[in-house]
C-alpha cells in the first residue's frame, strides 16, 4: 500500500506546528520571523516547511517591498483540518460531558472551521439536567471562559424549531461531537 505522503507531511513536527500556527490567524500575513516565534521552530525550519506549505498549496506569499508575508489559503482543506483541530480540543470536554447529555453540537465559527483567536465556542447541549450542573463541569476546561453554552432538553429543543427556526437551523447544521442512542 502506497503511504499517504500529504497525511505524514502534516502530521510531521515542524509542518504541523507552523500550519496550527498559521491557521489560527486566518488573513493575518507573518514574516517568517513572526512564525518562527510563534511556531516555536528553527530559521531553517521555517523556512524550509513554508516552501513545502507553499508547494502542496496550503499558504500562499507575497511580497511588500523587500519582506515576504505568509498566509494560509481559504481553502476547504484547511476549514475541514480546523474543524478537526477544534473537535480534538474539545474532546476532555465532551468526555467529562457525556455521561450526563444526549447530544453536543458545535456550531458557529468553531463548527465551520471560520473560528480565529477571538472566537467564541458555541456550544449546544440537549440534557435533562440543569444548566447550572453543565455550567460546573465545563468551569473546569481551559476554554471556560469562550464558551457560549446553549442546554436544552429534548422538549425545548423541539419547540425551539417552531419558536426560533433560524437558531434551531444554526444549531442543527453544527457538528455533532457527541450523541448516544441510549437515553436514560
Amino acid at each position: 500500500m502506497k503511504k499517504n505522503n500529504f497525511y505524514l507531511f502534516l502530521t510531521e513536527t515542524n509542518s504541523q506546528k507552523i500550519f496550527d500556527f498559521l491557521i489560527q490567524s486566518p488573513g493575518n500575513k507573518f514574516i517568517e520571523k513572526e512564525i518562527q516565534k510563534g511556531a516555536m521552530v528553527s530559521k531553517p525550519g521555517v523556512n524550509l516547511t513554508l516552501k513545502q506549505l507553499m508547494n502542496k498549496g496550503l499558504v500562499q506569499r507575497s511580497k511588500k517591498g523587500r519582506m515576504y508575508f505568509y498566509e494560509v489559503k481559504n481553502t476547504p482543506f484547511v476549514k475541514q483540518w480546523k474543524i478537526l483541530k477544534n473537535v480534538s480540543l474539545l474532546l476532555p470536554l465532551v468526555n467529562k460531558l457525556k455521561e450526563d447529555v444526549r447530544k453536543i453540537i458545535l456550531f458557529g465559527s468553531w463548527g465551520r472551521g471560520e473560528n480565529d483567536l477571538e472566537s467564541d465556542i458555541d456550544i449546544f447541549v440537549l440534557t435533562n439536567i440543569s444548566k447550572e450542573n453543565i455550567k460546573n463541569i465545563i468551569r473546569k476546561n481551559r476554554f471556560a471562559k469562550k464558551i457560549q453554552l446553549i442546554v436544552k432538553t429534548p422538549v425545548t429543543f423541539s419547540e425551539m424549531e417552531k419558536g426560533d427556526p433560524i437558531f434551531f437551523n444554526e444549531i442543527n447544521q453544527g457538528i455533532i461531537i457527541f450523541e448516544t442512542k441510549e437515553w436514560v
